[in-house]
């Protein structure tokens, strides 16, 4: 299950914060190919140099666990960051974004969580092959099953997320999910020692706090917040995801 729910979560992930970035971008098929670019490159540098370090963890599934909500926060944290990222770089609203500017700001805002769902991937192979098989065949299972989390998350994505939710839903969605993945995965260890209790405490904690902000409108009203930001001094009519891009309505 924790595969699979990384495979769908990813999906997700890379393709709420490509269109997100497109806004801001005023996205073209270069801007498109600069953003998968990146997404592409930080995948394997975290997939190889941090999850190159399950080799010598010993607590492999607490550290599966730990990524696991890093990649969580670090989600919402990353489309908070695309719709305010003009005003970071002072650019104003209407104005396009040059080469570098899209290259450089892409690559620092995809950094977090494309880093850690790299990482996520070895360190999953490391955790599989402990319940299951030490043999190499492992990472092939690890890849399908993360595949098919892959393609159940563009199916979901086109035909439920897009239509009736907003970018702050859904990433506050993708991060329960995966709390709660976590605390399923260290539920029969969470006795056995302090980092199994501290990493199931943090899991629970942010479940918790995550819930509360969904059910009490707390992600609503930062969605509005955040739209008001991106697009100062205009008086926001409208906002809203189709399936073929975003539209935003001002006056």
């Amino acid at each position: 299950m924790a595969v699979f729910v990384m495979g769908f979560s990813g999906l997700v992930a890379q393709m709420l914060l490509l269109r997100e970035l497109l806004v801001v971008f005023s996205g073209n098929e270069l801007s498109i190919g600069i953003i998968l670019a990146n997404w592409l490159i930080l995948e394997a540098i975290g997939c190889f140099f941090l999850g190159k370090r399950a080799e010598n963890i010993k607590n492999k599934i607490e550290t599966f666990a730990g990524i696991t909500i890093l990649f969580s926060i670090s989600l919402p944290a990353a489309v908070y960051l695309t719709r305010i990222l003009k005003i970071i770089l002072g650019v104003s609203i209407g104005e396009g974004l040059g080469f570098l500017p899209v290259l450089y700001s892409s690559f620092l805002i995809l950094s977090p969580v494309s880093l850690f769902h790299g990482a996520l991937f070895t360190f999953g192979c490391k955790v599989y092959s402990m319940f299951f098989t030490q043999e190499a065949s492992s990472v092939g299972k690890v890849y399908v099953y993360e595949m098919v989390g892959t393609i159940a998350g563009g199916i979901i994505w086109t035909y439920l997320l897009i239509p009736y939710f907003h970018a702050f839903q859904m990433a506050m969605g993708i991060a329960m999910l995966n709390f709660f993945v976590c605390l399923v995965l260290l539920a029969p260890y969470w006795k056995t020692g302090r980092p199994q209790k501290i990493i199931t405490s943090v899991a629970g904690l942010f479940l918790f706090l995550s819930g509360y902000l969904v059910f009490a409108g707390g992600v609503d009203k930062l969605h509005h917040l955040s739209i008001k930001a991106q697009w100062k001094d205009h008086n926001v009519v409208h906002y809203q995801n189709s399936i073929y891009g975003n539209i935003c309505v001002v006056k």
